[in-house]
């Protein structure tokens, strides 16, 4: 059976540096890729959509999750990784653990994301519940790492 890492594939730097982590990991495994983009529960879009005055930002945060996705098959396509995504709705550690329990996956991928406060984790509160309350192995990829590792993907 092929291994198969659980990709946490969200919009925003550490994000695509944990896929870029992900993709090399899972080309040198022979591994497959399952990620996962969840659209936060609608408190976020209703209190944008209240303030912008927009009518369909709950529209464009679909659309960027299926953005972030096709890009990561992209990357996956250039290594020749196999890769399966799906978009949930949801409290974003909630579906990420469900998805986890589900597909039972050999690693979890997730980007450091969030700001440290002194003595704390930079970690965004979700990470912190998946690191938590996963029954699977989590590696957490830093910040930066494609740009400290040249010639990564």
């Amino acid at each position: 059976m092929t291994a198969c890492l659980l990709l946490v594939a969200e919009d925003s730097p550490s994000a695509l540096d944990a896929a870029r982590y992900a993709v090399d990991l899972a080309h040198r495994l022979g591994a497959r890729i399952r990620a996962v983009n969840v659209i936060a529960d609608g408190v976020l879009t209703d209190a944008v959509t209240r303030v912008s005055g927009h009518p369909d930002v709950d529209g464009r945060r679909d659309l960027a999750g299926r953005s972030v996705l096709a890009h990561i098959r992209h990357l996956a396509g250039l290594e020749d990784v196999e890769t399966e995504t799906v978009q949930r709705f949801g409290d974003v550690a909630e579906c990420v653990l469900d998805e986890a329990r589900r597909t039972r996956p050999d690693l979890i991928v997730l980007g450091r994301a969030g700001t440290s406060p002194p003595g704390g984790t930079a970690l965004a509160p979700w990470a912190r519940r998946v690191l938590e309350f996963a029954e699977r192995p989590v590696l957490v990829v830093p910040g930066g790492w494609s740009r400290r590792n040249p010639g990564t993907p």
